[in-house]
């Protein structure tokens, strides 16, 4: 049962590091709002000194979409892509 479990919080937390970083790429939130509206860890995709770094960016953005397609989350996905050509050019 406690590896069944662990398996559950990852996949939470998983899902909240998406989730958080989803919101601060796509300009939803700031890295300080996110921080001053939570007081436990923050999960991220990515280092906060790291969001402004393209090449980075780039591979996240990648690895998001693929995970929001193996949800189905297909609006979050449509966005990430649009973000993602709009770095490109």
């Amino acid at each position: 049962m406690d590896n069944f479990q662990n398996q559950i919080e990852m996949e939470l937390i998983q899902q909240q590091a998406n989730d958080n970083t989803f919101d601060i790429l796509t300009g939803k939130i700031t890295i300080k709002e996110l921080l001053e509206s939570n007081n436990n860890d923050i999960p991220l995709l990515i280092q906060t000194k790291e969001v402004d770094d393209l090449e980075n960016r780039l591979d996240v953005l990648e690895g998001m979409i693929e995970y929001y397609t193996e949800g189905e989350e297909y609006e979050k996905c449509a966005e990430l892509v649009k973000l993602k050509n709009k770095l490109w050019s």
